[in-house]
This record gives structure tokens, C-alpha cells and sequence, in this order.
């Protein structure tokens, strides 16, 4: 059984992201040790490199196109690329205060995100 393998659902379909050295490789090369995850090329990059192994018709353009929720779809890559640096140890505690800052700001990212949109669908 291969392990490091992470469950991502698009469009209500499995699909599973993998993270081999060679693909760790590749994106680090691409975009460093920090690639942008709220970037929706970047993620559809990182993510198509994970998908690679087991679903190879999942290219950065087809992830672009059927654009499944970024928020999600991120977090599932976040998680896979984790497992793959840290395994089942998990992240090291002073790289889990870092996460709960940018979980923090997301956060609030996202709730600005919603009130602008929702004042747009409202008519506000």
C-alpha cells in the first residue's frame, strides 16, 4: 500500500494527490519552498503535480476549467504536501504556530470575501 496518499473530492469524484520527492522536486523549483495557495494557478499547478501519479488527465488547465472551490481544493493539497515533508509525525510545533496565523488571517479573508459578495447578490 502506498502511503502519503490524500483524498480530494472535485465535482463530487475522487481523486487522490500524491507527492513523491521528484514532484516535491518540481514545484519547489517552479515556486519555491512557500508556493501561494490562495494563487488559483498556482494551486492548479501544485495540485495537477499530485494528481500526476493517478490521474494524469487532471492537467493545470483541466483543474482551471472545471475550477473546483479553491478554498477546499487548496486546503486537500496543503494537507498532501505536509504528509509528503512531514509524514505521520505531522508539522513540527514552531511551523504549527505559523499555520495558526495564516489560518487566522484566511479566516478573515474569507469573511471579507463574503460580505463583499454578499452585498453584491443582495443589491446592497
Amino acid at each position: 500500500m502506498i502511503t502519503g496518499i490524500k483524498e480530494t473530492t472535485i465535482n463530487g469524484k475522487p481523486y487522490f494527490l500524491r507527492y513523491t520527492w521528484s514532484v516535491l522536486a518540481e514545484v519547489s523549483k517552479k515556486y519555491g519552498e512557500s508556493p501561494d495557495l490562495f494563487d488559483p494557478d498556482t494551486v492548479a499547478f501544485v495540485g495537477a503535480a499530485g494528481l500526476r501519479e493517478r490521474h494524469p488527465e487532471m492537467t493545470p488547465e483541466k483543474i482551471m476549467e472545471i475550477s473546483p472551490p479553491l478554498i477546499p481544493f487548496a486546503n486537500d493539497v496543503q494537507q498532501a504536501l505536509q504528509w509528503a515533508y512531514f509524514g505521520d509525525e505531522g508539522v513540527p510545533e514552531s511551523d504549527v504556530k505559523k499555520k495558526q496565523t495564516l489560518t487566522g488571517s484566511l479566516s478573515h479573508i474569507v469573511r471579507r470575501l463574503f460580505r463583499v459578495f454578499h452585498r453584491r447578490s443582495s443589491g446592497i
